[in-house]
């Protein structure tokens, strides 16, 4: 057998060793992403709902005095470093308006109720999910936001707007510290938000405790904040790294007994936020 027969089959078995340890999960987002760098899946995705949307993605950062932002850099902050990856795809599918929610119920024969909320009796619509709806969820996850925002700031953070949580990764606040954490807090927040409704509407569970919701939001962010501690690490993660100055300036005012903390706490275990 040729040498170039002997490394083809090598080759062949390692790639069938790697798709034999393959989970579901991971098989589906390969095929998920894949699907959606086709041309022609974009070109289905180009639509009224998608131009809609970016507009209002594009006004929500735009400053007044500055011209609009271009459609390459929203689609640019759905899948910005400081959002955590499992988030990308729910902005980007914010973007283009694509779950299947409210009046795209109506077009499938027998689900014509499952696109009304059944607590507030109004047509589903992301911005219902988001910001108005009185189900346990985002009333509260908005409030914790606003704390510990307020911690940073010394201001209430105000209610995103859905162009504001579909470009989120894209606006810009007073330094890079301030702008990290709002990045963080509102893709976090709006996540979480989303995630309360899809157990409550489609698992058909019962609705969280504010207290489970309570402690939920406050995992999210610690966890952030532990992977943000983690990622500073420049021998492990090398360029992927996170600059150990920005993760500090990002988090600094909104620590747990920050003032008994060192200046750099990027090594500390015990560092939490300061609600709870």
């Amino acid at each position: 057998m040729s040498a170039l027969r002997i490394a083809f089959n090598s080759l062949n078995q390692h790639k069938l060793r790697k798709l034999c340890l393959m989970t579901q999960s991971t098989a589906y987002k390969l095929i998920r992403k894949r699907k959606m760098e086709t041309k022609k899946y974009r070109e289905l995705l180009n639509r009224k709902a998608t131009k809609r949307n970016m507009v209002l993605a594009q006004n929500a950062v735009a400053d007044p005095s500055d011209e609009l932002p271009s459609e390459g850099k929203i689609w640019k902050a759905t899948k910005h470093k400081d959002v955590s990856r499992s988030i990308h795809f729910f902005l980007w599918m914010m973007v283009h308006d694509s779950y299947k929610i409210g009046r795209y119920c109506d077009k499938i024969s027998g689900s014509e109720q499952q696109g009304v909320c059944e607590k507030c009796g109004v047509t589903e619509s992301m911005d219902h999910i988001m910001t108005k709806c009185t189900e346990p969820g985002q009333e509260q996850v908005w409030g914790l936001a606003s704390d510990l925002w307020k911690l940073k700031t010394g201001a209430e953070l105000p209610k995103p707007t859905t162009a504001q949580i579909m470009a989120c990764a894209a606006i810009k606040r007073r330094d890079a510290g301030t702008t990290r954490l709002f990045r963080i807090l509102v893709s976090e927040s709006a996540f979480l938000v989303w995630r309360l409704r899809n157990e409550r509407v489609i698992n058909k569970e019962n609705p969280t405790s504010a207290r489970a919701i309570h402690n939920r939001w406050l995992k999210l962010i610690n966890n952030r904040l532990g992977l943000d501690r983690a990622m500073t690490n420049e021998h492990k993660y090398g360029k992927r790294a996170v600059k150990k100055t920005l993760v500090l300036k990002t988090w600094c005012k909104v620590l747990k007994n920050e003032d008994d903390l060192p200046k750099d706490w990027t090594r500390e275990t015990e560092v939490l936020v300061g609600i709870g």
